[in-house]
């Protein structure tokens, strides 16, 4: 289990009281400033936060690097990348931290860019690729660090907006594979600002609001009043083929009014 306890990062994010049961996929959302970032790099310990943060019973910030590659791993936002190398080395540094032989290494990179439709791009130069089709390579090095038959020791997978830049067929296929991997086990937090792709992929919705937690609680329960408080708009609710989806129209009045 993940448990926060008065869990902040120094004027970005929090206090923050919340815990997540493994094998749950959490949708991280709110407007752009809001403090998601901050909190996934303090979840992952790789900035400093006070409060209480564990994992297992473990302290987080308390772990080697060694011990947290190999119980952990994240995604950061991406930022431009012009490294000429070979996408099947950038995919390899996945595995890097966790000292498995290179046939056990390459069997799960063929698995993982099998399941992202990435097999024909490995000897392509990395640097040369579109900034989705970069993406899509950084999530496949990502998820290979907590791939099952690689790292069965892999507990928890921060994404920082990972379908940034992926077209609509390549999201739906990395949430598809998320969701193999949550039912695995693993513990998922994904930053995302599409709400309908949290409602339906996800099972628990965290909503910041100016570095606050203003709700935690399962996708049910998010509706279009908390859409309105938190993202200043209006929306529509609707059911399709069984889903719920919320469909934005306009700005709320408060938010136009603060405009004028």
């Amino acid at each position: 289990m993940l448990s926060l306890v008065d869990f902040s990062v120094a004027n970005r994010v929090g206090p923050v009281t919340a815990s997540v049961s493994p094998g749950q996929h959490i949708a991280l959302l709110g407007p752009n400033g809001s403090g998601k970032s901050s909190l996934l790099l303090g979840i992952a310990g790789l900035i400093a936060s006070q409060g209480q943060l564990q994992l297992e019973k473990q302290d987080i910030r308390q772990w080697s690097m060694q011990q947290a590659a190999v119980k952990r791993a994240m995604l950061p936002q991406r930022t431009a990348q012009l490294l000429p190398i070979a996408c099947h080395q950038v995919i390899a540094l996945g595995a890097a931290p966790l000292n498995r032989h290179e046939s056990v290494v390459e069997s799960a990179i063929e698995q993982v860019c099998a399941r992202l439709e990435l097999a024909d791009y490995l000897s392509r130069d990395f640097s040369q690729l579109s900034g989705g089709e970069q993406q899509r390579i950084l999530l496949a090095k990502t998820l290979l660090q907590v791939w099952p038959s690689l790292n069965p020791q892999a507990r928890l997978l921060l994404l920082d907006e990972p379908l940034a830049g992926l077209d609509w067929h390549h999201q739906l296929i990395l949430l598809g594979l998320l969701n193999e991997l949550r039912l695995q086990g693993l513990t998922i937090m994904t930053s995302i600002h599409d709400f309908n792709l949290a409602v339906a992929h996800c099972d628990v919705i965290w909503c910041l609001q100016q570095g606050k937690l203003v709700f935690s609680d399962v996708v049910t329960q998010f509706d279009e009043h908390l859409i309105e408080q938190v993202f200043r708009l209006k929306t529509i609710r609707s059911q399709a083929e069984g889903q719920t989806l919320f469909i934005p129209w306009q700005v709320s009045d408060e938010a136009c009014q603060k405009r004028k």
